[in-house]
């Protein structure tokens, strides 16, 4: 609880969405946990405002006015910026989905949001967003992501650390490109993170604490 705490302390959940009554229940609930939150009614304000060195996530919204959600994630990462990103939609597909994960994304929530998922993956997000920026990660936790990897997974992310990209994995062992990448977005999933700088540091704390 402790932990739990001292992430509600230093954190903020962003949440952006047009829809100000949507956004307005969100903020109630979220807070109600515990946590402080930041409301934008649209991408361009969020990014405007947003101060990046603060840990927490990004509650976001696949279709508004302007900036879509999809494209505000491609914004982020083209400035670098590893928030953290739970999409929420009323009017998601499997190929919006497919694309907000390969992007990043720890999770793609339809609405009505399940409030208690989306409150697991908040925690989850700020875990990995504190971790990013202050290197909090544990030998344990690191430990216990590494052995939730498949010996596939296991294989494919020491590659992704070394900057390979999905083509050279799949011709490296011999696979198909799609194979490749299936394995490389459920192993980095559990990992929580798509940053080879960041696997690479994982595996070198693993290999210090064998």
């Amino acid at each position: 609880m402790n932990a739990l705490k001292d992430m509600q302390d230093k954190a903020i959940v962003r949440i952006v969405d047009d829809d100000s009554d949507l956004s307005s229940a969100l903020k109630f609930f979220i807070e109600l946990d515990g946590w402080h939150t930041a409301v934008y009614n649209d991408a361009r304000s969020f990014l405007a405002a947003d101060r990046p060195s603060v840990p927490g996530c990004l509650v976001l919204d696949v279709r508004m006015p302007g900036l879509s959600g999809l494209e505000c994630q491609t914004l982020l990462a083209e400035h670098k910026i590893d928030l953290p990103i739970i999409f929420i939609t009323g009017h998601g597909d499997v190929d919006m989905a497919v694309q907000a994960m390969l992007g990043g994304a720890i999770d793609f929530l339809q609405k009505p949001v399940d409030e208690n998922r989306l409150l697991a993956d908040i925690r989850k997000g700020v875990q990995l967003s504190c971790e990013r920026l202050f290197g909090t990660v544990s030998d344990q936790q690191a430990a216990d992501r590494f052995s939730a990897l498949t010996e596939r997974e296991q294989e494919i992310v020491r590659l992704v650390s070394q900057g390979l990209s999905t083509r050279a994995i799949a011709e490296r062992l011999g696979i198909a490109p799609k194979t490749a990448e299936a394995h490389r977005s459920s192993g980095l999933k559990k990992l929580g993170t798509h940053d080879p700088k960041i696997i690479s540091q994982l595996l070198s704390q693993l290999k210090s604490a064998s």
